[in-house]
């Protein structure tokens, strides 16, 4: 019993120690050499970015401040609308009409804001 048991472990030992690699014959003297062992698959290499950004939201102009702001509202929700078509086979991590600013130059108001989003696209 003693000697198969002992048989065995050797032979795991062997089988173990048989994975190895030999690297020779590399001149060293031409300048920097780099050798790269890897084993499996890697799961060091990212398959997919994280990428921001930031646009501008405008609404149409009108007479009344109340109809401005609804018209920004309204140009918010396409710009999601298109943003989301625009990134079917990624994913939106965030995406933010920002705080509406108005103005008035002359008799027409406006509101505008800066939009910001994040997106995870697939690199690979």
């Amino acid at each position: 019993m003693k000697f198969g048991l002992g048989l065995l472990v050797s032979l795991l030992v062997s089988v173990s120690f048989a994975q190895s690699i030999g690297v020779k014959d590399i001149p060293a003297e031409e300048g920097e050499t780099t050798i790269s062992v890897k084993k499996g698959s890697s799961s060091t290499e990212n398959k997919f970015e994280i990428t921001s950004g930031e646009d501008d939201v405008e609404g149409d102009e009108a007479t009344l401040i109340k109809e401005a702001r609804a018209n920004w509202k309204k140009a918010c929700t396409e710009w999601k609308k298109e943003l989301k078509e625009l990134n079917k086979d990624n994913r939106i991590l965030t995406m933010n009409c920002g705080k509406m600013i108005c103005s008035t130059e002359g008799v027409e108001s406006v509101c505008r804001s800066k939009a910001t989003y994040k997106l995870k696209i697939q690199v690979k």
